[in-house]
């Protein structure tokens, strides 16, 4: 399976689980709060319309301006809204989207758009990242209703893929990981994984096989922990894991381990 498919694919899976979800939710929880700063289970849902809009409409490049205001923008004309309302919509798009991720994809080398600096990339990125923002989302509302599920979808093999891809600039950039330095994770759960990112002398960071170099810090968690890290839901005081080696600099690379916009 190609990686446009296995985005289009992970897309269909999560708003297939959105809907479901959805179709459960009471009015409390639709107000319930979330993990993100003055989002409500609502507000998620509403942002979750306004992305597949986008992407129903061909996914083109934004009006001019700050990519964060036309996402609060979707989120606002919708609340108040009511339930029923945003999830009627949703279905409408759902029947869309169906068409469009099993009959109607571009090419994977054909142009798209990265949302946040609005600059053109192969339509299988902007996909990839349209799979990768839903999952994420529909973990935020699970959380929301602590009703967890779909950490091991094909939702989350996208997530981690794109993670993987973005953890290298993390790791050496942003938490400052020194050259020759090699930090290793040991993921446990429903997506293992046990990889690598090493820095070499010219500061330059990348993917490698853990026994690859040996290892300055090794951070051990699971999924779940990882992937909550990794897209700023949580931080490290809430989540257990087990380091060893440089545990300064373990605990740096953890606090700056967040790749999503």
């Amino acid at each position: 399976m190609s990686s446009l498919e296995r985005a289009a694919n992970a897309c269909r899976h999560t708003l297939d689980a959105l809907v479901a979800l959805g179709a459960e939710l009471t009015d409390a929880q639709w107000g319930a709060a979330t993990d993100l700063p003055l989002w409500t289970v609502g507000d998620v849902y509403a942002h979750v319309v306004a992305g597949e809009k986008w992407m129903a409409e061909g996914g083109l490049p934004l009006p001019p301006g700050p990519p964060q205001a036309w996402i609060d923008q979707g989120v606002l004309q919708r609340r108040g809204a009511g339930r029923e309302a945003v999830l009627a919509e949703l279905a409408e798009v759902r029947a869309q989207r169906e068409l469009q991720l099993t009959s109607g994809l571009p090419p994977a080398d054909a142009i798209g758009w990265w949302i946040w600096s609005q600059s053109p990339v192969p339509f299988a990125v902007q996909l990839t990242a349209r799979a990768f923002d839903l999952w994420v989302h529909e973990q935020d509302v699970r959380r929301a209703l602590r009703r967890p599920g779909g950490l091991g979808s094909a939702g989350a093999h996208v997530a981690r893929e794109l993670i993987l891809g973005a953890l290298p600039k993390a790791v050496a950039k942003g938490a400052g990981v020194p050259p020759g330095a090699t930090v290793r994770f040991t993921v446990l759960g429903e997506v293992p994984g046990d990889f690598a990112i090493h820095v070499d002398d010219g500061g330059r960071a990348a993917l490698a096989a853990p026994d690859a170099h040996r290892s300055t810090v090794h951070a051990t968690l699971t999924w779940h922990a990882f992937m909550l890290l990794c897209t700023g839901r949580a931080d490290r005081t809430r989540e257990q894991v087990w380091l060893g080696g440089d545990a300064e600099l373990g605990e740096r690379v953890l606090a700056h381990l967040n790749v999503a916009p």
